[in-house]
């Protein structure tokens, strides 16, 4: 409805295929959303073209906007308008990321003090069945066999499974709390010493192994 020979209300098909819409409720036509986009863009460049505020059109050709919805002006034909002139700034080069202070890795146990620390071991456990009253020798072997054979299999399991293997140490450190609370009682001091250590030590797992399940649990939790 903006150019000639358009006609309130009525769509037109002039001789050469230009079609002229002459929709006086054009803005209705459209969607919610669009009609309040359409109505704001068309506000926007009345305002543009009437600078005065005066309802008089005042076209600027070196407006960027007004230039380029110009088809012809004074019987000129100015489509296409000339391309729009963009100075970009120089991407600027990405700083390289600070490096990473390196972390020490842990330097592998020699040959030499595997051999010592083998040797320390047995002679300990020699000691021990060779002067220890019973059945202390007959404890202290089952209890170095149960080191060694643990310390094997826990190795082997991948770190992934360490979390559920938790749960199997604590119901096994369980086991040893009741194991030990039975020696407490034993008359031998040596034993009660012993089975205190046990208690100890077996107890720290057992409440250490429940804290660490419980603060990996919280990380799963909705919230957190």
């Amino acid at each position: 409805g903006n150019v000639e020979g358009s006609e309130p209300g009525q769509r037109i098909v002039t001789g050469n295929g230009v079609i002229i819409l002459g929709y006086t409720d054009l803005a209705g036509r459209l969607p919610t959303q669009a009609s309040q986009l359409y109505g704001t863009n068309l506000v926007n460049l009345m305002k543009l073209l009437t600078p005065g505020k005066d309802g008089k059109t005042v076209l600027d050709l070196d407006d960027v906007v007004q230039r380029g919805i110009t088809v012809v002006k004074d019987g000129e034909k100015l489509w296409p308008p000339p391309p729009v002139q963009v100075s970009a700034a120089p991407a600027a080069e990405p700083r390289p990321a600070p490096e990473a202070p390196a972390k020490e890795e842990k330097a592998p146990m020699g040959a030499g003090t595997r051999v010592a620390l083998t040797l320390a071991g047995i002679l300990v456990f020699g000691l021990v069945v060779a002067f220890a009253p019973a059945p202390l020798p007959q404890h202290f072997t089952v209890l170095m066999l149960a080191i060694v054979i643990g310390y094997y299999v826990i190795g082997k399991v991948h770190h992934a499974l360490h979390t559920p293997l938790m749960s199997v140490t604590n119901a096994i450190s369980g086991v040893v709390v009741v194991g030990a609370l039975l020696k407490v009682w034993f008359p031998d001091h040596l034993m009660q010493a012993l089975g205190v250590l046990a208690v100890l030590l077996a107890s720290i797992n057992i409440f250490g192994g429940f804290a660490v399940t419980r603060r990996m649990l919280a990380m799963f939790s909705r919230g957190n």
